[in-house]
């Protein structure tokens, strides 16, 4: 697959302009940030000044699942969780394809990436998880994503003898973690279709804005959204936002479940949640590791998945079973 990257020229702004109907002239582009399907760029304009996010994505959209997702954000949005506002194209699409990217624009929103200090995080995460598993948006479990493969022990062996072959520098920790992504992977269970919900798939820290000075909290990247388990949700976040250097915030992760169940939230953890997560988890690490792999992607997507990986094996530790075995427990209590 040849990957087009958004190259930010006088050409690509004024097309940004005329594609959107932006109002002003287009003064700079400039990257923010990139994940591992795509990358956002703030565009900043003059006459009145004012700022767009211009999201790049790497494999292109549909644009049918973003009217879906739009759908599903604007639901949110009237029940009171803060979202971007998405903008159309002059003809009334999501999608537009700018010197050969595909890019969709929002408004832009200021802030930073939430702390576990900043006040009444551990609540608006559970309110939040609760507001998404009730907003009944259909739907249909027989489209539903299946859970990507899992790799075994033989299929992270072989990708670090590749990593070694190439020079990558995750080489030799892909072989010392191999053992452990196996025996997490051996803990999954199959997606039980009879309870999905309609969901964001990805609140966590990265994709949430905090502005300290309205103590407000705005939720990004809804490219995502779409049926998951609402438990398999709830448990991951548990992870996500309440896991620091190996060790479980008991209590930041309590205040967040009382708050889940006291807006509404109706999901149970048990073992098959607690590790529901991990198949997108290790999905997305053998994800990094072909794509650093791959010499027909861009050099600077390689070399970004080459970091990835090397930071992704950085946390790959064997307090992964306990930490689950202690959102298990907590998830009894609920």
């Amino acid at each position: 697959m040849l990957v087009q990257l958004l190259q930010p020229g006088e050409d690509t702004l004024a097309c940004l302009v005329e594609v959107f109907g932006l109002e002003g002239v287009p003064r700079r582009l400039t990257r923010i940030s990139r994940g591992g399907q795509g990358q956002v760029w703030r565009l900043d304009l003059d006459g009145p000044p004012r700022s767009v996010a211009v999201k790049e994505l790497f494999a292109g959209g549909d644009e049918q699942r973003i009217a879906a997702e739009v759908e599903f954000r604007d639901l949110a949005v009237a029940a009171g969780i803060r979202a971007p506002q998405n903008l159309r194209t002059v003809d009334g699409r999501y999608l537009a394809e700018v010197g050969g990217a595909v890019v969709r624009v929002s408004s832009w929103v200021n802030g930073r990436e939430p702390r576990p200090e900043d006040p009444g995080v551990s609540e608006w995460l559970g309110r939040t998880l609760a507001t998404l598993h009730t907003l009944e948006h259909p739907v249909d479990p027989d489209h539903a994503l299946s859970d990507p493969p899992i790799p075994d022990l033989a299929l992270w062996l072989d990708l670090a003898v590749q990593g070694e072959a190439a020079g990558r520098p995750w080489a030799a920790d892909l072989a010392r973690a191999a053992p452990e992504l196996a025996r997490l992977g051996a803990k999954t269970h199959p997606v039980d279709r009879g309870r999905l919900v309609f969901s964001h798939h990805d609140v966590q820290p990265s994709n949430v804005l905090f502005d300290p000075t309205t103590m407000q909290f705005v939720l990004l990247d809804w490219d995502g959204a779409g049926p998951i388990d609402p438990g398999r949700e709830l448990a991951s976040r548990l992870y996500t936002w309440h896991v620091r250097d190996d060790r479980f915030d008991t209590e930041g992760a309590r205040q967040t479940l009382r708050a889940y169940r006291a807006a509404g939230g109706h999901a149970m953890i048990g073992e098959a949640e607690a590790y529901g997560g991990l198949p997108d988890a290790l999905g997305y690490i053998a994800t990094q590791v072909r794509d650093s792999l791959n010499h027909s992607l861009p050099v600077a997507m390689r070399e970004h998945s080459t970091r990835e990986t090397c930071l992704l094996l950085a946390d790959t530790g064997s307090a992964a079973h306990d930490i689950f075995e202690q959102i298990i427990a907590l998830g009894r209590t609920l």
